[in-house]
């Protein structure tokens, strides 16, 4: 059985048109740095995600992070977290609306919209 990850995505950049929750494990944060990223607040989203007990290699930690990243201007260190996620096993991230998508396709997703400017600060 595939993995399942909680992520919180900006849907305007990514996938939906509303903001997106998805869960990993039960036994984690369901979505370290959400209502930080949900209101706009970055940079205690990239505390919040930074101080939480999740694995730097889980996928929904790695674009959650990569988008308080990008939201504050670090390009560089957001691309690192989203091909982080695409050099790690392919997870499914189901979302808020019962949807899920491949973890490799929400951080192609995210780098594309970081390449076309809608993911930035």
């Amino acid at each position: 059985m595939a993995a399942r990850t909680f992520a919180i995505f900006t849907a305007a950049a990514l996938l939906l048109p509303a903001p997106a929750l998805a869960q990993y494990l039960p036994q984690n944060d369901p979505a370290p740095g959400a209502s930080s990223l949900m209101s706009s607040n970055f940079a205690s989203a990239e505390r919040e995600i930074r101080s939480a007990d999740v694995s730097p290699y889980d996928p929904a930690r790695s674009i959650n992070l990569g988008i308080a990243f990008a939201k504050t201007g670090q390009v560089e260190k957001a691309q690192r977290q989203f091909n982080q996620v695409l050099r790690e096993d392919d997870v499914q991230l189901v979302v808020a609306n019962g949807r899920s998508y491949s973890s490799h396709e929400v951080a192609r997703r995210a780098l594309a919209a970081m390449n076309g400017g809608v993911l930035s600060n």
